[in-house]
């Protein structure tokens, strides 16, 4: 019964990728929960660790502030027919799932932006913060095909170690393409 132990490691290997070094998890501990109590600097507090997180901490702040009022929900449902569903902390691909639906809705999401200009100004997602969301969101496929592989009662050893191969591979494969690529655009930069 250990086999189950891998959707938890393959929780722990995303996460470590989606928020490495960048913002302590203790900091981001209260971040699923928006009390009614919080104070708004508080709430902006919140909105600022998540913005070091880059595009994907902007993206968690336009959905939290879509579902943060009545009123917002229904007007981005209205424009959508659906909502962007919400990240948690326990389940990497609850954030795979907020990509796959903003990346889908990108033309709503930019509506929605201009209605609430002034609210998410700190949030805008430029060009290239949606090229890194999509990036990301491929990225995590390989992950959430293999997390969907695992569930169930008739995953084997070999199955197990199957998957862990090819994503130990896929790891290394991604890391010397991104070292490789980042490599030479630092020089190019020097050169422009």
């Amino acid at each position: 019964m250990q086999i189950r132990c891998i959707g938890h490691i393959i929780n722990l290997v995303v996460q470590a990728f989606l928020f490495t070094d960048v913002i302590g998890a203790e900091e981001l501990e209260l971040y699923d929960g928006q009390e009614e109590t919080r104070e708004l600097a508080d709430k902006e507090a919140i909105r600022a660790k998540f913005r070091l997180l880059g595009p994907l901490g902007q993206a968690h702040n336009i959905v939290v502030h879509i579902r943060g009022s009545p009123g917002r929900t229904a007007a981005f449902k209205a424009l959508a027919k659906r909502l962007i569903p919400m990240d948690n902390r326990t389940r990497w691909n609850s954030w795979y799932n907020i990509l796959f639906v903003l990346l889908n809705l990108r033309p709503v999401v930019e509506k929605y932006y201009q209605d609430y200009k002034e609210e998410l100004e700190l949030d805008l997602l430029s060009y290239q913060d949606w090229k890194k969301l999509y990036t990301i969101k491929e990225f995590l496929s390989p992950f959430l095909q293999a997390t969907f592989t695992i569930e169930g009662d008739s995953i084997s050893i070999n199955t197990i170690l199957f998957i862990m191969d090819i994503l130990i591979k896929y790891l290394q494969e991604t890391t010397i393409s991104l070292l490789l690529f980042l490599s030479l655009s630092s020089f190019f930069l020097l050169f422009t």
